[in-house]
């Protein structure tokens, strides 16, 4: 990835999230719809070779949301731009979407013209699945009571990296990589280096439910069978009988999870959650 400090402004272009109003998500960041109709002609003239006019022309089309940032100096917007694709990864995370920014330009998406500082900052092939999540109102409204919340603990890294692994996962191909990958971001929130999973399905159970001992009970369950398949897939000591129901009960636990941190602006604190 690569991000350039423009000017006192830049737009961060997204494929695979849309939103159809303005969000703000604190810190002169924004984020905006967006809708992309240039012509290819413009798309040869802001590309700098064959290859960025080949990705151009792929993800331009699918860009349906943009980060606008703003700051006091084009070295502080390069800083605080390269520090919003955090963002992008916490809102892939959150809302189960594969959120990329894969250009950066000086004018909003609606006004591209042979004029614009354009540049295209990933060269992956990220984001080229037509499957786009659009913000609801209730995710909008958690998002102005939540994110920055989100954005604060990003600065610990046991939180970052369980916010990737939940991101990222998908970009996997194989369940049992997925399970480790998701289940790397679980462990690491708790910090836990014995009676593995035991003690998951303990600790997680109090953090999400509290007092609620019935819900504690289905919870602590849940987790034991799955840190069980999680086993499988990193060892490969067996089978299991439907990967991609694992995979997918193991992100929503790892989602719930994060929320919940959020949330209560705080990550697990196991003296608190040990008997």
């Amino acid at each position: 990835m690569k991000i350039s400090g423009m000017s006192k402004d830049t737009y961060l272009y997204i494929n695979g999230l849309g939103v159809y109003e303005r969000v703000n998500l604190g810190r002169n960041i924004e984020l905006l719809p967006a809708n992309v109709t240039v012509k290819q002609s413009i798309v040869a003239g802001l590309s700098k070779d064959s290859g960025e006019f080949g990705l151009a022309l792929i993800f331009l089309w699918l860009v349906n949301s943009q980060l606008h940032i703003v700051s006091e100096s084009p070295e502080l917007l390069a800083k605080k731009a390269w520090n919003s694709l955090w963002d992008i990864v916490l809102l892939s995370a959150l809302f189960n979407c594969d959120s990329v920014c894969n250009f950066q330009c000086d004018k909003p998406a609606e006004e591209i013209s042979n004029t614009c500082n354009f540049l295209v900052t990933n060269h992956h092939l990220r984001g080229i699945s037509r499957s786009v999540y659009f913000l609801k109102e209730e995710d909008i409204k958690w998002l102005k009571e939540n994110f920055s919340n989100g954005r604060n603990l990003l600065d610990q890294p046991r939180f970052s990296h369980a916010v990737h692994c939940l991101a990222t996962y998908h970009w996997h191909s194989l369940a049992f990589a997925q399970l480790a990958l998701l289940w790397s971001g679980i462990e690491g929130l708790f910090n836990i280096n014995s009676e593995l999973s035991f003690r998951l399905g303990l600790y997680i159970s109090r953090f999400l439910e509290g007092d609620n001992e019935e819900n504690k009970k289905l919870i602590f369950k849940k987790v034991k069978v799955l840190y069980n398949q999680r086993s499988i897939a990193v060892h490969g000591a067996g089978d299991i009988k439907n990967p991609q129901e694992s995979v997918h009960d193991s992100a929503q636990l790892l989602r719930r999870i994060i929320f919940h941190c959020i949330e209560q602006n705080n990550l697990p604190i196991i003296d608190d959650l040990a008997p």
